[in-house]
């Protein structure tokens, strides 16, 4: 038995994966490309895998899609986006070779097609489309990850990179995809290089994530008539920082969902060893809303449900101070769960992967008097590396005594959605066969009333 490796996260058969890229809808079938190492589990050679699926949850492997063209000094294919395009699949990907073709200094955007329904794919003859002479005397650097999308007639990109020491999205139009035309500076922070950026309208906003510093950004706002972009609310999209979802990507689905999958890496970037021939997953689909107060929604694809297996229900349980195990064992796990706290609550929480014997334990744990919720891993196998064993963010307890749970338990990662929110992922690595028990527990007496709790096995993408 493979301790660590999901069952219904997406990863390839072997090998390493990053970013998520190209995500498309063709032909009633959800296409993912993604970041892909096919000879080691670790980064190098950047190839884009594909795969595909008919519900959003189960998927077929596919071959290759984009290899290195090393007879046109390529050496790696980057993050990029795919588009429909008058009934032709195109993709739009950074190019990295040597030396003046350098990540830093000499990336390129390029372009390739598909004929026969996404078997194949051929670059096109004239790449680039874009290079970094569009932006005449400013000096560009780290520029890459296109994000391509229409409105109208005219096609637009956003792209990320550092314009004088600050992490940017600039954005640029076309009207064939292969002439490419400078707008302006979409955004800008006091962060390093922005990578893999999103932009997109949902309701009557448009909406900016980027991937700065290690960590997953959103902005809401204004797309103004100059092309720049005025954001008028600010937010983290994932507590977990570059070791827990990083590098978003998203899609309109047939049903006009802005669905987003992140990559998922192991622990401190792959250097965690347990996971031999292997490493890095997709997160699970997320799909995108904005609230009637137009702060971003982030729930998880209802698709997800006919994995539930085996219901286990509480209802109105009051959680007593101490420990409570439950007859709940597994590591592939859905749970939700609404608790009800009085306003002067103690920490409360579930303990998931719990040995026996208590050795070890994660656990998710809220905490009123600080308006913090947390993944505690401690007493877990990253308990040799304390700074970085808690995955934390902020809540507002006092807003509202009733707090939403929904969780994903995947063998060595967790995702755990907050009110619809707030999310937070880590990754974690019980050494113990025995770890996979459940416990609910409170520190406080008889504060916090447990309204619905439920909680599902969960079957395999692959069976």
């Amino acid at each position: 038995m493979n301790l660590y490796r999901p069952i219904y996260h997406f990863l390839p058969e072997n090998n390493w994966m990053n970013d998520p890229n190209g995500l498309l809808y063709v032909n009633q079938e959800y296409h993912l490309f993604y970041q892909y190492n096919p000879y080691a589990d670790h980064w190098d050679t950047m190839h884009w895998g594909h795969a595909k699926s008919k519900d959003l949850v189960h998927w077929e492997h596919l071959a290759i899609a984009l290899t290195p063209s090393h007879e046109l000094g390529e050496l790696h294919c980057f993050s990029g986006c795919a588009v429909d395009h008058d009934g032709v699949p195109t993709i739009l990907y950074t190019s990295i070779g040597a030396g003046e073709r350098s990540a830093t200094d000499g990336p390129e955007q390029w372009l390739a097609t598909s004929r026969d329904g996404m078997l194949s794919w051929e670059k096109y003859r004239a790449n680039p489309v874009l290079s970094l002479k569009a932006h005449g005397d400013m000096q560009i650097k780290e520029w890459r990850d296109p994000f391509v999308w229409k409105e109208g007639d005219v096609w637009y990109m956003v792209v990320g990179g550092i314009h004088e020491d600050k992490g940017c999205a600039l954005i640029y139009s076309s009207s064939d995809l292969t002439e490419w035309q400078f707008l302006n500076k979409l955004d800008e922070g006091t962060e390093g290089i922005w990578e893999c950026p999103n932009f997109f309208k949902l309701g009557n906003k448009y909406v900016l994530i980027y991937s700065p510093a290690g960590q997953v950004k959103y902005a809401i706002g204004t797309w103004n008539s100059d092309y720049s972009f005025t954001s008028e609310i600010r937010g983290v999209m994932d507590c977990s920082g570059s070791d827990g979802f990083y590098a978003p990507n998203s899609m309109i689905g047939p049903d006009s969902r802005r669905l987003l999958w992140g990559w998922i890496p192991e622990a401190a970037r792959g250097e965690f060893k347990g996971n031999a021939g292997w490493a890095g997953m997709q997160s699970i689909p997320r799909v995108l809303t904005l609230a009637p107060d137009e702060t971003l929604r982030m729930e998880p694809a209802v698709e997800l449900q006919i994995l539930r297996r085996n219901e286990y229900r509480l209802d109105n349980k009051r959680i007593l101070s101490g420990n409570e195990p439950l007859e709940i064992h597994g590591r592939a796990l859905e749970m939700t769960a609404l608790f009800h706290m009085e306003a002067d609550a103690q920490p409360f929480g579930i303990k998931l992967l719990r040995s026996p014997k208590g050795e070890e334990e994660t656990v998710l744990i809220f905490e009123p008097e600080k308006g913090k919720v947390s993944i505690d891993r401690l007493r877990s196998s990253l308990s040799e590396q304390p700074d970085k064993s808690r995955v934390s963010g902020t809540l507002d307890f006092t807003a509202n005594h009733d707090v939403k749970v929904q969780l994903f338990l995947d063998h060595s990662v967790l995702e755990v959605f907050i009110n619809d929110t707030q999310c937070l992922t880590a990754r974690i690595y019980p050494t113990l066969v025995s770890s996979d028990g459940v416990s609910l527990f409170a520190l406080g007496k008889e504060d916090v009333l447990l309204q619905t709790f439920c909680v599902w096995e969960m079957a395999s993408i692959w069976s």
